[in-house]
């Protein structure tokens, strides 16, 4: 008989997460993973000026507010048929990167380094668990460098209001331009800031987890879930239209390259109800329903051909071809692969920040050409996140928002089930795993973190 597991709310994130299992012998062979926390922007940004979606939806989560500037701007780019300039691309770039840094360095310091080693005061901030393997002065050594990672945090903080005004929530990305022109003095002093982060990148948090992975290496094998990954692409060039990261789709590990038109949304494990069906198009007017029967979360499930698919920095560093991450082949899909996947990413956007500051050309305007919008449209921009893909789903109708739907990393690695009966992927990751005990199952937590 099925053992019945809740953990709610899973602490750490930026949103209370909750998880029903489900396990036989020692191990969850049913999973839900869901959210209790309702949030809903097609109705709060209804009726609203356009331009005022690239600030308030910096405000979707606790991180990663950079992409969700940048999707709404592209969005309502599209729909003015605005081209990005060479300096726009750069700048952004710039921020994004920074931002995706951030929250890199963050999710491996305060979401995931104590499932593995003690801290001061215990209990309720790793709540309670207890397979501790490292080494004392190891652990010591660890824990000093969260601290730190504390101060790199602020650095790259100030790193970002230099370009971006302030931080979080940037000022100086709106529709069609960025509003601030880096000079000279900003290029140097934002280089030598970069150097140390840099530093502690390919020192620190390298080190840190080569040691988790040399005690916990059964985690490459545990919390796979799907073989589908998406990345929506990035990073623009400079002079060219293509992306460093690329828009592409992976189903069992076969990558394609990505069709917009093929992202949908499935409504049927969620507490929303659409018209017909529970698969709908990102624009269609949803319903809260909270209760409905068949739904347990606030998510709204995206998939691409109806499918799930993971997203982060494991998808594209997969998708991209990164040679660390291939290495590791089908290992890639685990606790530690998603690691792993954060730190490469980390250091390959130093290199790339780097690189776009030298590119910088303190005389050139960081501004489109001047275009306005229309008074009607639909759109959709796209941009990554530390944590996954973002899109923004827009449509005006008389110079206001007539909907507006932000699909963010939640709703494609919290997928609820669909209509098919097809598991999110955090879901599928839980399924299989060993489960230690039901006070404190350390091996589940570890997997939804790893997120």
């Amino acid at each position: 008989m099925p053992e019945k597991l809740v953990i709610h709310p899973l602490n750490r994130g930026t949103r209370p997460v909750r998880i029903e299992l489900e396990t036989e012998a020692g191990r969850v062979v049913k999973a839900k993973a869901g959210t209790t926390y309702y949030w809903d922007f097609t109705s709060s940004l209804q009726g609203k000026d356009p331009l005022d979606a690239v600030q308030l939806t910096q405000r979707t989560s606790g991180a990663d507010f950079v992409s969700h500037a940048v999707a709404a701007c592209r969005a309502l780019e599209d729909i003015a048929g605005i081209k990005p300039s060479g300096m726009m691309k750069l700048t952004r770039n710039i921020l994004l990167s920074l931002d995706m840094v951030h929250g890199h360095i963050t999710h491996f310091y305060q979401n995931v380094l104590p499932d593995y080693i003690p801290y001061p005061g215990g209990g309720p901030f790793h709540g309670g668990v207890g397979d501790f393997r490292l080494p004392a002065d190891a652990a010591g050594l660890m824990l000093k460098n969260m601290w730190k990672s504390f101060e790199i945090r602020r650095l790259v903080q100030k790193m970002m209001a230099v370009a971006g005004g302030k931080a979080p929530h940037i000022f100086s990305v709106i529709f069609g331009a960025v509003t601030y022109r880096l000079n000279t003095s900003d290029i140097v002093k934002m280089a030598s800031v970069l150097k140390e982060i840099s530093l502690f990148i390919n020192n620190e948090y390298s080190d840190d987890l080569a040691r988790i992975e040399d005690t916990y290496r059964e985690y490459f094998q545990i919390g796979a879930g799907t073989s589908n990954f998406l990345a929506v692409g990035e990073f623009p060039q400079k002079e060219q239209a293509d992306f460093l990261i690329p828009a592409k789709a992976a189903m069992d590990f076969i990558p394609t390259d990505l069709e917009k038109n093929r992202i949908s949304v499935d409504y049927s494990g969620s507490w929303f109800e659409i018209q017909d069906g529970q698969e709908s198009s990102p624009l269609t007017h949803t319903t809260p329903v909270p209760g409905k029967p068949g739904g347990y979360s606030w998510v709204k499930g995206a998939v691409y051909d109806s499918r799930p698919h993971q997203v982060g920095a494991m998808a594209r560093m997969v998708l991209a071809g990164n040679p660390v991450v291939a290495r590791l082949g089908n290992r890639a899909a685990s606790v530690l692969g998603r690691y792993r996947a954060r730190l490469e990413e980390s250091r390959m956007l130093v290199k790339l920040i780097a690189g776009w500051l030298e590119q910088l050309d303190p005389e050139e305007n960081p501004a489109a050409e001047a275009a306005g919008l229309p008074k009607e449209g639909e759109a959709v921009g796209f941009a990554e996140a530390s944590q996954g893909s973002v899109a923004h789903y827009v449509s005006i109708r008389k110079r206001k928002i007539e909907r507006y739907n932000v699909l963010d990393p939640f709703s494609w690695n919290l997928c609820p089930t669909t209509r098919n009966g097809l598991q999110g992927p955090v879901e599928q990751a839980l399924v299989g795993t060993a489960v230690s005990g039901p006070d404190v199952p350390v091996e589940t937590l570890r997997v939804v973190r790893s997120f």
